[in-house]
């Protein structure tokens, strides 16, 4: 009897959400074509190394609707992604403007443990873009924002209406590229077996005078998408037998 009530007495674990700990990109014959539609066989190559385990797992919350994936070539890494969202929301107009003040799909690459660089990347539902190479944290944004572009280009599309507040909208979806000499830093283009880290974010702004919902692939010990410390993996494989 004194065993059933402790048994009883003792708290259920408590379930992490889903993450993404470890992922696949997988090299492709193709390239994609960048234009947001994302019809292209790179995809299809691609399909079952989809990341779809996003979540706020510093907070314990699951954050479902996203479905993204990564493939390269010699040239560059590329990579789509479909989001669901209801309030379709964009802040910012050039490039390296402070994206992430309204709706904007997010990716962070670390390719060596060693040494603190690495790089953040972001896409709004405007197609603008932010390219930032990280010499160290805390690196001053401005000084970084100001450098000339580096390549990155990506090409968004809205399935909804854009910054008309009140209306039902559905979702948002993006297409970009990433050439390999952005990475020079870091030694460049990885080798097939190489695994960088990595973390694929959002923040998904909804009615006026709420706060955004964050998103991360990775599982974030805090609320900050720039600890690569909680970073997943992301294996370069070959391609799809």
């Amino acid at each position: 009897m004194l065993a059933l009530l402790l048994a009883l007495s003792v708290p259920p674990p408590v379930q992490e959400p889903p993450v993404t700990r470890e992922a696949v990109c997988r090299r492709v014959e193709t390239a994609p074509t960048i234009d947001g539609v994302l019809d292209d066989p790179a995809w299809q190559a691609a399909e079952a190394d989809a990341i779809t385990d996003f979540a706020a797992f510093w907070a314990g919350e699951p954050r479902e609707g996203t479905r993204a994936q990564l493939v390269w070539d010699d040239e560059a890494l590329y990579f789509a992604a479909t989001m669901t969202d209801a309030e379709l929301r964009a802040f910012g107009t050039e490039r390296n403007d402070r994206l992430w003040l309204g709706d904007v799909f997010e990716l962070f690459f670390k390719p060596s443990e060693e040494g603190p660089r690495y790089y953040e990347f972001q896409v709004n539902p405007r197609s603008v873009i932010l390219e930032l190479r990280f010499p160290r944290r805390g690196h001053p944004f401005d000084e970084l924002a100001s450098e000339p572009p580096h390549g990155f280009s990506a090409v968004a599309a809205v399935d909804g209406t854009l910054d008309q507040p009140g209306d039902v909208d559905r979702s948002w979806r993006v297409e970009g590229r990433i050439p390999w000499s952005l990475f020079e830093p870091t030694g460049g283009r990885p080798a097939e077996g190489d695994s960088w880290r990595f973390a694929l974010c959002r923040y998904d702004y909804g009615p006026e005078g709420t706060s955004p919902l964050l998103f991360s692939s990775a599982p974030l010990t805090q609320p900050s998408f720039h600890r690569y410390e909680d970073y997943g993996l992301l294996r370069f494989a070959g391609p799809s037998q």
